[in-house]
């Protein structure tokens, strides 16, 4: 934080900077300071619509550090701004490379190759992660082998199933083995290098070893997804994995919520066009949906529990 002094009616006032970039910090050190004057008296008000803003947008980021996915109407209310006034702030920031523009709202913007921790995206979307995982369940039928990714998705489908019998599910993520680790379905923790951010296995033994094994039936996770470059996701290892899963697969379905949808990410995992179905839940616009749609099958997970299917 930085201190600047301005003068305002002969008066010596201290202004709190913003952590912003150095344009920002310009601007503020530029913002027109006026105070009013009452019977001859300054009142030592600041009034600067420039420094209110640079304001505003520090709160807003910080809002988003600590929540993030806020849509711009969550915004506009905890900043007590117009929905209008939000979005203006929302395309400067974006514009500055601060924040990345999400469906109905906005996240902190993240590097390509810098993944989430597993805590920050444990936090980020539950409930529609648990109406996706209750609409995959149904797609697992007793006697199959089926083959979860690594993720906090595809951990509440492990959490759907793991009462169920008669299953065989593999996997390369330890959370999900833990999670299942009980006397049914039968679990396979695939083995390899552990990559410790994700507690997943990753590395040429583990692609090896999803390469001898024939599942019916491959859940795939993504840390984005869009039609221009299909489903994507930040560590290189773990693609290798996916794919490696989806080259041994039957059939699959991708299990995605709609705040990664027109993100980007490293590396691409495959066309969207690549996987049978994609479950997703009602954050997609009508329009998304449409085109989702014309590409392959697309199932919106809220809609499907709500009529009890």
């Amino acid at each position: 934080m930085l201190e600047h002094s301005v003068t305002v009616c002969g008066h010596r006032r201290n202004l709190t900077e913003v952590c912003l970039p150095s344009k920002r910090q310009q601007d503020f050190a530029k913002a027109a300071v006026s105070c009013s004057v009452v019977k001859g008296k300054c009142n030592k008000t600041i009034e600067s619509e420039t420094t209110l803003t640079i304001a505003r947008h520090k709160s807003l980021i910080r809002m988003l550090t600590l929540e993030p996915d806020l849509t711009v109407s969550e915004i506009s209310e905890k900043l007590a701004v117009s929905q209008a006034t939000v979005r203006r702030d929302l395309k400067q920031l974006s514009e500055e490379g601060l924040i990345q523009r999400v469906r109905s709202g906005a996240t902190i913007a993240k590097s390509l190759g810098v993944q989430p921790s597993w805590i920050e995206r444990s936090k980020v979307a539950n409930a529609q992660k648990r109406a996706i995982a209750k609409v995959a369940s149904h797609y697992i039928h007793d006697g199959q082998v089926i083959a979860l990714d690594v993720g906090t998705t595809a951990l509440e489908i492990a959490k759907q199933i793991q009462l169920r019998s008669n299953i065989s599910v593999f996997t390369a993520s330890v959370p999900i083995a833990e999670v299942l680790a009980t006397e049914y379905p039968m679990i396979y923790l695939i083995g390899g290098m552990l990559r410790p951010r994700e507690m997943a296995v990753v590395g040429p033994m583990a692609r090896e070893n999803v390469k001898r094994f024939h599942f019916d039936t491959f859940f795939l996770a993504a840390g984005a997804w869009s039609l221009d470059h299909g489903f994507m996701d930040f560590s290189i290892e773990d693609v290798e994995i996916k794919q490696a899963f989806m080259s041994s697969s039957e059939k699959i379905i991708a299990v995605t919520d709609s705040s990664k949808y027109d993100g980007t990410s490293l590396m691409s995992i495959a066309a969207l066009s690549d996987v049978d179905l994609i479950i997703t839940d009602n954050g997609l616009s009508e329009k998304d949906r449409k085109a989702v749609s014309d590409v392959t099958e697309l199932l919106i997970a809220e809609e499907l529990t709500e009529e009890g299917n």
